[in-house]
């Protein structure tokens, strides 16, 4: 970004841009041709390549967490994705043992893909001949895609079909949406809730797939990603559900697709053109605002290139009751595509969507990173917590400032003391009066320390003080 611009919490709440689409039925999405209300999208037809000489860039991208068979039930989180213009594949693979490979193909390769429907092809000689096709025409199921890639080099191969659970999420509200102040955008949408099915090659051992949850994005418009200095990003995909529930097998399932800019400026506005986080919510209702608070919880030191990329991450969301924490599965998920070097990588959730407990799934792509490390806020202390008559009263100690000086807050509630943090408010004092306690009920509280930063890095969460009424 160009300008800093600083923005105090209370007026945060005044640059709320929010778009609310209504809940969609089951009959509605799942027939062809289908338009979401008030969006520039249709499908099948934009499952297709997009041949307008505007768009500069053009993906098909998946993302997967795969169970495999008895007895081991191996864990393996896989990264696919097909650039038209570009020519080129990314594929990842890292395995429950916390390996990582990555195989980057661009030089001699041959993409394929078809008008109005999904359809690719993908050639690189002497032996890769990938493919991935919609089975419509064949079994007259939409939203169902069969994917195979192989990497010779780590002897891997994927080989699944994959079917969509809910209604494609309509990014931005209406399927296009701005990439920062100059000029860029994309149509964007994805199917965050796909069941797996089939195969995995894992150096050179076949594994079945016994359960799995897949996540689609499809961008295409007139961007570039990775050298434009205006627009470098950290991108996040978010798949939550009940504790427990089995992959691919939703209960009652949400997910987020979060998208924002930032530079090394640390400056991140509160409009849709610098962040948005679009959502489906477990009754199928959409929802599209900038007015959520994303922090930083940990940074990720790259030795070789000496970076800074974040590496722990909070979404706070107190319109929908959220409040998640974000965990890489592996460090070092660093991918190399000879023009620019980006993280990307899985990721485990944990906290609360609409104040119930939720686990999940999720993938992180950091295009941009920091040139020096960024110090968190340290974890308040001294916690207390007083029962009055008609409220508990909390106090605790200021935090230490990091890089950054000490911006305020955050006050968080659970019944229990298992980390499922149920998000109260935000204060710039050292105190906080919670008047929705219930009588006769019980209570753990925590609080965690944030920087003044738009782009805000924060502290892990203060320990556990139990209170009574």
């Amino acid at each position: 970004m160009k300008t800093k611009i600083y923005i105090q919490m209370a007026v945060v709440l005044l640059l709320t841009v929010n778009c609310m689409l209504p809940t969609i039925s089951f009959s509605q999405w799942q027939a062809y041709p289908y338009s979401p209300l008030n969006s520039v999208l249709t499908f099948p037809n934009d499952d297709g390549y997009h041949p307008a000489l505007s768009t500069k860039t053009e993906w098909w991208y998946i993302n997967l967490h795969l169970i495999g068979s008895a007895p081991q039930h191996k864990g393996y989180d896989v990264m696919l994705v097909y650039f038209r213009l570009y020519n080129m594949r990314i594929f990842n693979i890292s395995e429950s043992s916390g390996t990582f490979k990555s195989s980057v193909l661009q030089m001699t390769p041959l993409l394929t893909a078809q008008l109005n429907k999904w359809d690719l092809t993908y050639t690189s000689l002497p032996s890769v001949n990938d493919y991935s096709k919609a089975t419509y025409s064949v079994d007259g199921i939409p939203y169902k895609y069969t994917f195979y890639a192989l990497d010779p080099t780590n002897n891997d191969r994927l080989n699944v079909t994959v079917t969509s659970n809910r209604a494609p999420l309509v990014v931005g509200g209406n399927g296009f949406i701005p990439l920062g102040n100059q000029g860029d955008s994309s149509y964007y949408y994805s199917y965050t809730n796909m069941k797996v099915q089939g195969t995995i090659r894992y150096n050179g051992v076949d594994d079945s797939i016994t359960s799995g949850i897949a996540w689609i994005d499809r961008q295409w418009g007139p961007f570039t990603v990775g050298v434009n200095s205006s627009n470098k990003y950290e991108w996040f995909s978010m798949q939550a559900d009940q504790p427990n529930t089995v992959l691919g097998q939703p209960q009652a399932p949400s997910e987020y697709n979060i998208w924002q800019i930032y530079s090394d400026t640390n400056s991140v506005s509160y409009k849709p053109e610098w962040r948005m986080v679009s959502s489906i919510f477990p009754d199928d209702s959409q929802d599209t605002s900038s007015s959520y608070f994303y922090e930083r919880t940990g940074y990720w030191h790259d030795v070789t290139n000496n970076k800074y990329y974040s590496s722990r991450w909070r979404l706070i969301d107190p319109k929908h009751g959220v409040n998640i924490d974000m965990t890489p599965k592996i460090a070092n998920q660093l991918i190399d595509v000879t023009l620019f070097k980006f993280w990307e990588g899985s990721t485990t959730l944990k906290g609360t969507v609409n104040n119930l407990p939720i686990d999940g799934v999720g993938f992180a792509e950091l295009v941009q990173n920091h040139n020096s490390n960024i110090l968190l806020p340290s974890v308040p202390s001294g916690l207390t917590v007083t029962p009055y008559l008609n409220y508990n009263a909390l106090s605790w100690s200021a935090s230490t400032a990091g890089t950054y000086p000490v911006g305020g807050y955050r006050v968080y509630r659970s019944p229990h003391n298992n980390g499922y943090w149920q998000y109260l408010a935000t204060t710039a004092n050292l105190s906080y009066n919670d008047f929705s306690a219930v009588t006769d009920s019980s209570y753990y509280y925590s609080v965690t320390g944030f920087d003044n930063q738009t782009a805000t890095s924060a502290s892990d969460y203060a320990t556990a003080v139990f209170a009574s009424r």
